[in-house]
């Protein structure tokens, strides 16, 4: 299940796909401004932008998830419990510090989300 999220302008969709990349679109022009792919990446299950926009957060059927600067579009972080099997849910605190994951094993992880630069 792909999903999709909105950045909080409103200026950027980020997409999650099948066979594994995430993709940011300009909602202005309708076009595909990047494709983000993480190591090893096997499937998108989520995508979720911080609460200020400027990191994207991506999770995998491998139990990964992945933190991007949404300004350089680069990876910033790989988030992985040696437990965890597909994240399924992603969701940032309110104040962007605190990411938590849902897997497909009913667990749930809370990671401090480093910032990009």
């Amino acid at each position: 299940m792909a999903q999709a999220s909105f950045s909080p302008d409103g200026r950027v969709l980020a997409t999650t796909d099948w066979e594994g990349p995430a993709y940011l679109w300009d909602l202005a022009t309708r076009t595909r401004i990047a494709t983000l792919t993480g190591p090893g990446s096997v499937g998108g299950y989520a995508a979720v932008f911080s609460p200020d926009g400027r990191v994207l957060a991506t999770a995998d059927f491998s139990g990964r998830t992945y933190l991007w600067d949404v300004a350089t579009r680069t990876g910033i972080a790989t988030l992985a419990d040696a437990d965890s099997q597909g994240v399924e849910s992603v969701a940032f605190s309110p104040d962007g510090k605190t990411l938590a994951t849902a897997d497909q094993n009913g667990r749930t992880y809370l990671w401090d989300v480093p910032r990009g630069g």
